[in-house]
């Protein structure tokens, strides 16, 4: 399974300057074709994250696993992220394979797993930017990587090929923007609110040359701009009897469960 940056990553390909309605750029890059409506959405959908000082947000994930047979296994994993710019992080986690804990206080990041009562406890650079960074490196990606960003459109348009406005569907009681995205790798559907907020809402990624071709899907709720937060939740306290060990990274196979 591809990782799970590229569900942020490709819904927000379009939200730069060069993503410009095609009838509007003939020295565009031919094979970059988005429509204005599109270009709208995802500036003001980015822009407006990228505003927040802090957040938190609920996501369920649904994502399929390919079996050697073919036939695909669906698994499931639900996420509460809560953030503080720039060096606040908590993101708790349950899905089939287990729950986790990652506490990050600007100085040290924490990973519990509840399951089995370990944790690990490692130094951390300065902000939430560098830190994604590290944890890419050790191979545990966090739900909505590219999100958390301080920049969360930057340096990923270049894989954008297309990007057209399907019109507004509903999702989860509302009518929201439904977008069509593409890369050379991925088709991408993305739901944005209405209105003053344009909160992303969904997300459905089909990894279309992956034998198979399974989808990602995520279901984004209760989006949060001005949480109450407590700041001892970015201190981590070990519950009794729970066992420090070293960190070793992801600790699961990857096929969803890290996504």
């Amino acid at each position: 399974m591809i990782p799970n940056r590229t569900l942020v990553a490709a819904a927000c390909l379009a939200a730069l300057p060069l993503c410009v309605g095609a009838e509007e750029a003939p020295d565009a890059t031919p094979e970059v074709l988005i429509d204005r409506t599109t270009e709208r959405v995802l500036l003001d959908a980015c822009a407006y994250l990228r505003s927040a000082d802090r957040f938190s947000v609920t996501v369920e994930i649904d994502f399929d696993e390919v079996l050697t047979s073919g036939q695909k296994v669906q698994y499931s994993r639900e996420a509460v992220v809560t953030l503080e710019r720039p060096n606040r992080l908590r993101a708790e986690s349950e899905s089939d394979r287990g729950a986790r804990e990652l506490v990050y206080d600007g100085k040290a990041v924490t990973v519990f797993r509840p399951d089995s009562g370990v944790y690990a406890v490692v130094p951390a650079p300065e902000t939430i930017d560098a830190l994604l960074d590290v944890l890419e490196d050790k191979g545990l990606v966090l739900p909505l990587d590219d999100l958390l960003r301080t920049h969360p459109c930057a340096g990923i348009a270049e894989h954008l090929k297309t990007g057209t406005y399907a019109g507004r569907h509903w999702v989860s009681g509302g009518w929201h923007h439904h977008l069509l995205l593409t890369t050379d790798a991925v088709d991408v559907q993305m739901w944005v609110a209405l209105g003053d907020e344009p909160e992303i809402r969904k997300v459905v990624i089909t990894y279309r040359d992956a034998p198979g071709m399974p989808q990602y899907r995520a279901l984004l709720t209760g989006w949060d701009f001005a949480p109450e937060i407590d700041g001892a939740s970015f201190t981590f306290t070990p519950p009794e009897g729970a066992k420090q060990v070293s960190f070793r990274g992801a600790s699961e196979p990857t096929g969803g469960s890290e996504q």
